[in-house]
């Protein structure tokens, strides 16, 4: 069974450079996300997205092994 949750005013999260050398970007996962998923250090996450009507669609599964 796949569980979809849309979260309207959730949790803001700042972008920042993953390293100096990179130009790679990284934001923090809110800790309700991960409380509420069972995230752990380590999980992958399959990332997908969906540009309509001048928003962007962002879903995110865990990939647990």
């Amino acid at each position: 069974m796949e569980c979809i949750w849309v979260i309207q005013l959730g949790e803001i999260t700042t972008v920042v450079a993953a390293t100096s050398k990179s130009a790679s970007l990284r934001t923090t996962i809110p800790m309700s996300v991960v409380k509420q998923f069972d995230l752990n250090v380590g999980d992958k996450l399959d990332w997908s997205f969906e540009a309509k009507g001048g928003e962007l669609t962002v879903v995110v599964r865990a990939v647990k092994s």
